[in-house]
């Protein structure tokens, strides 16, 4: 999971290749954060 100030596709797509499963721009919500994770662990 990466938390960014980045939201540029090429960014984005940089992290994908890097690995990334989620990406989150700051500043975010609380419960944003919570849905990415739940999509990471949860089948």
């Amino acid at each position: 999971m990466v938390l960014t100030t980045e939201s540029e596709e090429r960014k984005k797509a940089q992290g994908r290749e890097a690995g990334a499963k989620a990406w989150v721009v700051k500043p975010f919500q609380p419960a944003q954060i919570l849905d990415a994770v739940s999509k990471l662990i949860l089948p």
